[in-house]
């Protein structure tokens, strides 16, 4: 963690998430363990501590994007290389190239990807969607991708969904569905949108329900003994770019 965190102590013992087991601080709201001052005495008082991320994601349904280091985002993707999963590749239509994670493809193995591009809803009408999927598409070869789809959609909006998740179930088969993309392409918006749509209440997500959460991932059950994975954001540090 940040050496710029104020990790929190009570008579000299570390204190951690009861949700995702992140060492609790109240001062930077973009790294894990971030609990409000307010909630920690509160959370305190009822034995009950979480951090603000858990807290949202149990009781509002919500996923609060967290930053992970380089190191954190890299141990995370290696994972995906002993998983059998659809892998749901999230980038900015306007950032392509800052969308990047340098050397997916190293990591995605045989697993089929689908490439979807958000804030599909901010582009004029008169642009063709086709040469908008082939663009991407192309871009994606360039990086060693060769996507079995291109979705675009408006994570904000819920614009296209329903046809992203159309080809989710086309495409992963008997599999998990693992979502990656760097911090800022809306990755956790579209989680959210898929949260709602599925569930068509705003109370199932709980801890008890959600074994599986942890700081590093989300696992969202599928109904079918599969699980969508939703994978923390990273900024990506040009040490990646390796040979």
């Amino acid at each position: 963690m940040d050496n710029t965190t104020n990790e929190v102590q009570v008579d000299g013992e570390d204190l951690f998430c009861i949700g995702c087991g992140a060492q609790i601080q109240t001062t930077d709201q973009t790294a894990p363990g971030y609990t409000p001052k307010s909630a920690l005495e509160k959370g305190l008082a009822s034995g009950e501590l979480y951090c603000q991320r858990c807290f949202r994601l149990r009781h509002y349904n919500e996923i609060v994007p967290v930053g992970l280091t380089d190191d954190d985002f890299l141990r995370l993707l290696t994972q995906i290389q002993d998983a059998n999963a659809l892998i749901v590749y999230v980038v900015d239509i306007f950032d392509f190239n800052g969308s990047i994670i340098p050397g997916l493809h190293r990591f995605v193995g045989d697993n089929p990807v689908l490439l979807v591009g958000n804030k599909e809803d901010l582009l004029p009408q008169s642009l063709k969607r086709s040469k908008l999927r082939d663009w991407l598409r192309q871009r994606a070869n360039e990086q060693g991708l060769r996507p079995v789809d291109v979705a675009l959609l408006s994570a904000k909006t819920n614009h296209s969904v329903d046809q992203f998740l159309q080809k989710v179930d086309k495409y992963r088969g008997d599999r998990d569905v693992y979502i990656v993309g760097v911090t800022n392409v809306g990755k956790s918006t579209l989680i959210n949108q898929i949260i709602r749509q599925n569930t068509g209440a705003r109370d199932v997500i709980t801890t008890s329900r959600f074994p599986g959460t942890t700081l590093d991932k989300i696992e969202i059950p599928l109904g079918d003994d599969h699980v969508l994975v939703d994978t923390p954001g990273s900024f990506i540090n040009h040490k990646w770019h390796t040979s």
